[in-house]
């Protein structure tokens, strides 16, 4: 009998596995789907760079395999899943308001400063650029796929959602597609957000204009 490998999906909070964990470890039938939570975004972490993203994403592997006694033999690709938070916009998008936190819109970033949005964004997307045209660590098969400007916006539609409501969606989410999984893969090929093209072309398109913030994914390449 065959022994399954295991697929990691890395995501970057509990809502991201609640939401997409029971779906996926129904569609993949062949082998074992994990996730691990790496509690915040590698991608615009203040000690990530684009010089070392992928030995931060190592990182996060190995504490994986650690805590669920696995070694990495057993790993049959590693599946990086992150929001895009409007990392590729420029300064034109970007507009002056008295708040806290980044507010986003399709059409632009609000925030109390636009040097600190331009320092975020430079420093997100040249990691994103480095992780996206990565394609193995520690020689595991390695793929990036983006849920643009986050993965609320994508899945419901929502794009400033209040944290409290994420675990919520989540779960009514997870809830919509028990029991009819395939019809997952239908709406996550939706006209509405679907990038056309391939790995390399979807990357592309996302980094146009103000794509980065409007609604768009490519995880639909993920099941082909």
């Amino acid at each position: 009998m065959k022994t399954k490998k295991v697929i990691l999906f890395i995501v970057e909070g509990i809502t991201d596995k609640t939401s997409l964990g029971g779906i996926i470890d129904k569609i993949v039938k062949d082998e074992n789907v994990r996730f691990h939570i790496t509690e915040g975004d590698i991608t615009s972490d203040r000690f990530t760079t684009a010089k070392n993203a992928i030995t931060k994403v190592n990182d996060h592997v190995k504490r994986f395999l650690k805590s669920n006694f696995f070694k990495k033999s057993d790993l049959l690709q590693i599946v990086h899943i992150i929001d895009t938070d409007g990392a590729y916009v420029g300064e034109e998008f970007i507009e002056i308001e008295d708040i806290e936190e980044f507010r986003y819109s399709t059409e632009s970033i609000k925030a109390n400063s636009v040097e600190a949005v331009l320092r975020r964004n430079e420093k997100k997307s040249q990691v994103e650029n480095r992780l996206a045209t990565c394609p193995k660590i520690a020689g595991i098969p390695y793929s990036m796929y983006y849920f643009s400007c986050n993965l609320e916006h994508v899945l419901h539609d929502e794009i400033n959602m209040d944290d409290s409501m994420k675990m919520q969606v989540a779960e009514e989410f997870a809830d919509s597609f028990y029991g009819k999984e395939e019809e997952f893969i239908e709406f996550i090929k939706n006209n509405e957000f679907v990038v056309a093209g391939d790995f390399r072309e979807t990357w592309d398109f996302i980094k146009r204009d103000n794509n980065s913030l409007k609604r768009y994914c490519n995880f639909h390449l993920f099941f082909e």
